[in-house]
């Protein structure tokens, strides 16, 4: 009887163990899609705050221009309607005969979608592709709203409203970023539909949506393959490999999420990563050597997702306390990199060890007096010398919010007078056999408003060369 009363649990617990394992594949889609959707709400709403100061760092460009001509007209070399037109060709294009004007030979650089609307405090439309010289508190919209009302009654400057899409009757979402210039009694908005506001982001959503589907569709495989009980495993090769790539997937990710937290730093290890395969391909490294270098360069700064947002983004002076957290994200950096790789295999094992090697050793510095571990000469490993070089150079040609970025010759000339002391002379060599102006071009954007302003000046330039001839 004792026996037949102990085997009787046992049942009873393996019948157990078998319900609540597919109880438990079930749930795991489930939870994985709480997480996705609340993951991709806060992207969406990072990515709106993101797009906004892009849209406002672009009007900060016209009201540049704006100021030149208001300028103009103050020391009298230029009339204020003679101003206006040459603004309202700026942003909106030439009149055509038709009283419309042409949008497609606006000069101004915008995104795919993107428009300029300028209207003044009685609702008069001053700048429009179609509509100019109408009043906007005369048109309504299938909400009752209007941009005009939104900026003047309500003091909104970020607006979302419906607006009819021509020659049709239907109405499409539009966000408008608007800025008052009082010199000239002009609301200027920058304005683009929230389709294209939110195209980049789309490609991110058909991508957890596809992720979510295949959540379930694995699922669903393992829960038939569970109930017919075919438990085969990958041999270890193989599983080695896929978790290798799903940790580098992983690891990207998270190093492009922790550039996304700061506008100032967004692409710097794309760029850095960029330069150090450039240098490695002058160093004349085999194709598996430049992509392990260029994955190092992607990940050299991972150790820094751990670190608060108080510190990692502080515009003004660190002190001693958090100077030292920051020089800790080469070590955390690491450990992240171990854990993660840490099943990986043999196979791997060589890849591994370099891409570990960039991210704890690129600060150190060729004299020894470089962190974490005040590595000298050839002790530090090349990769990470190589590291160094990029990032420095990266970093000092790039802006950020406390000071503006060196030019190219300038940096150039840093990474000379520090050949030797802090940077490896001969990756600097290398660097600068490789490494040209048009090199840097193609890794580093120009400031946008920079370009406006270069434009304009050039066509003044025309215009009084012609003026003289005449």
């Amino acid at each position: 009887m004792r026996k037949g009363r102990s085997a009787l649990p046992l049942k009873l617990k393996k019948k157990m163990k078998t319900r609540l394992y597919p109880v438990f594949l079930i749930l795991l889609p489930i939870f994985f899609s709480v997480i996705v959707f609340f993951g991709y709400q806060e992207t969406k709403l990072v990515y709106y705050q993101n797009e906004i100061e892009a849209m406002e760092r672009q009007l900060n460009s016209i009201f540049q221009i704006l100021r030149l001509y208001d300028d103009r007209v103050q020391d009298r070399s230029l009339s204020l309607p003679e101003a206006e037109n040459e603004a309202k060709t700026l942003l909106a294009g030439p009149k055509l005969p038709d009283g419309t004007r042409d949008s497609g030979a606006v000069d101004i650089i915008m995104q795919p979608g993107e428009s300029f609307l300028v209207f003044n405090s009685q609702g008069k439309l001053i700048v429009h592709s179609r509509l100019e010289g109408q009043n906007l508190f005369h048109m309504t919209d299938s909400e009752g709203r209007m941009l005009a009302r939104e900026v003047l009654h309500k003091g909104n400057s970020v607006i979302s409203y419906p607006s009819q899409i021509p020659g049709s009757k239907t109405d499409e979402k539009q966000i408008a970023v608007v800025r008052y210039f009082p010199q000239w009694d002009w609301h200027v908005s920058l304005v683009t539909s929230e389709t294209n506001f939110y195209h980049k982001l789309s490609n991110l959503q058909t991508l957890l949506i596809v992720l979510v589907l295949g959540s379930y569709f694995i699922t669903a495989i393992l829960f038939y393959n569970t109930r017919r009980k075919d438990k085969a495993l990958l041999s270890s090769k193989l599983r080695g490999e896929q978790l290798v790539e799903t940790n580098q997937s992983i690891l990207k990710t998270l190093a492009v999420a922790l550039e996304e937290r700061d506008a100032y730093t967004s692409g710097h290890s794309q760029r850095v990563a960029f330069y150090m395969r450039i240098i490695g391909e002058q160093m004349n490294f085999d194709s598996v050597t430049l992509d392990t270098i260029y994955t190092g360069g992607l990940l050299h700064d991972i150790g820094k997702i751990g670190i608060e947002d108080s510190i990692l983004l502080k515009p003004g002076r660190l002190t001693e306390e958090e100077y030292e957290i920051i020089q800790s994200h080469p070590v955390r950096g690491e450990a992240v990199l171990k854990r993660l790789y840490a099943e990986s295999g043999r196979h791997h094992a060589d890849e591994i060890e370099k891409i570990m090697v960039i991210t704890r050793h690129h600060h150190e510095r060729f004299d020894g007096k470089g962190y974490p571990d005040r590595l000298a000469g050839e002790d530090i490993p090349i990769w990470a010398r190589i590291a160094a070089v990029a990032d420095s150079f990266d970093a000092m040609t790039s802006s950020r919010a406390y000071r503006k970025g060196l030019s190219f010759s300038k940096a150039c000339d840093e990474l000379i007078q520090h050949a030797g002391t802090q940077f490896c002379p001969t990756v600097v060599r290398a660097f600068f056999e490789c490494v040209t102006l048009e090199t840097f071009y193609r890794a580093h954007q120009i400031s946008r408003a920079n370009e406006l302003l270069d434009r304009i000046q050039e066509k003044r330039d025309i215009s009084l060369q012609r003026r003289v001839s005449l």
